[in-house]
């Protein structure tokens, strides 16, 4: 097995709602594997009242400084961002392209970014703009600028190529989420100067199939870049429903011939 510092680093930003506990078996896999990988907790999904709502800038700034800490140990890194974690994964990257930091006579860096069925706005876009009416979910409420899920509702959307009951036992893993994240702005459109693939999913019930489609004609207008695609036949969480898929997608991006 090749040692982790001769593979890049896998950092995943999670989507909203969740910890990132619910990447454990890809970064287990992948760990196993002799990659270093690691999925964070988003400052939006964790806090709970009393405290205040963590901003998307915070979220990004939050995984900012976690891929600064690897491209700093000489770690090149896939970026992988997940629904929602799209926006604060991309706003993460500001000067962490590995051409940036080498330009600046820095190691390491941000080598791709991958979309997993992700929330891609322009610049000045956010996540509920992205997302608009038509789409927003109605299972969520707002109380005290914290949103949260009716999992009865949501799960089955959410996780909708598990059976019933092993959907409302993953859905019950859901936290509140900081409903200020929703309105935070991207500032820094990273897939202009990163390479970027998107995984698709095609029974995604959340972010439809024409939802990712034109996020990735968006990526790919605004790059003059063809994005790399790969797609599952997965709704909106196949880490939950066919986790070695995604590992082995993420594997076949960084190079292996799987």
């Amino acid at each position: 097995m090749a040692s982790s510092s001769t593979k890049p680093a896998i950092l995943i930003v999670p989507g909203s709602f969740f910890s990132s506990d619910i990447y454990d078996v890809i970064v287990e896999d992948l760990r196993a594997r002799g990659y270093e990988a690691l999925a964070a907790d988003l400052p939006s999904a964790s806090r709970l009242p009393p405290q205040e709502p963590a901003t998307m800038a915070e979220d990004a700034a939050h995984f900012h400084g976690i891929a600064s800490s690897l491209a700093d140990e000489g770690k090149e890194i896939i970026l992988v961002a997940h629904s929602y974690g799209g926006i604060p994964g991309t706003e993460s990257a500001k000067g962490l392209a590995i051409a940036d930091r080498k330009a600046a006579g820095l190691k390491g860096g941000i080598v791709r970014i991958v979309y997993l069925t992700s929330i891609v706005p322009p610049v000045g876009g956010t996540a509920q703009s992205a997302m608009g009416s038509d789409i927003m979910p109605d299972f969520i409420t707002v109380e005290a600028g914290f949103m949260s899920h009716d999992v009865e509702r949501s799960a089955p959307l959410i996780f909708s190529d598990l059976d019933p009951a092993e959907a409302l036992e993953w859905g019950q893993k859901a936290t509140s989420h900081s409903a200020i994240s929703f309105t935070g702005d991207l500032t820094y459109p990273a897939y202009q100067f990163i390479p970027v693939s998107y995984i698709f999913c095609e029974k995604d019930l959340i972010l439809p199939p024409e939802f990712q489609q034109k996020a990735i004609d968006f990526i790919e207008k605004e790059s003059g870049a063809k994005i790399d695609v790969h797609y599952l036949d997965s709704g909106h969480c196949p880490n939950a429903s066919m986790p070695d898929a995604v590992t082995a997608i993420i594997r076949r991006i960084a190079g292996e011939k799987v």
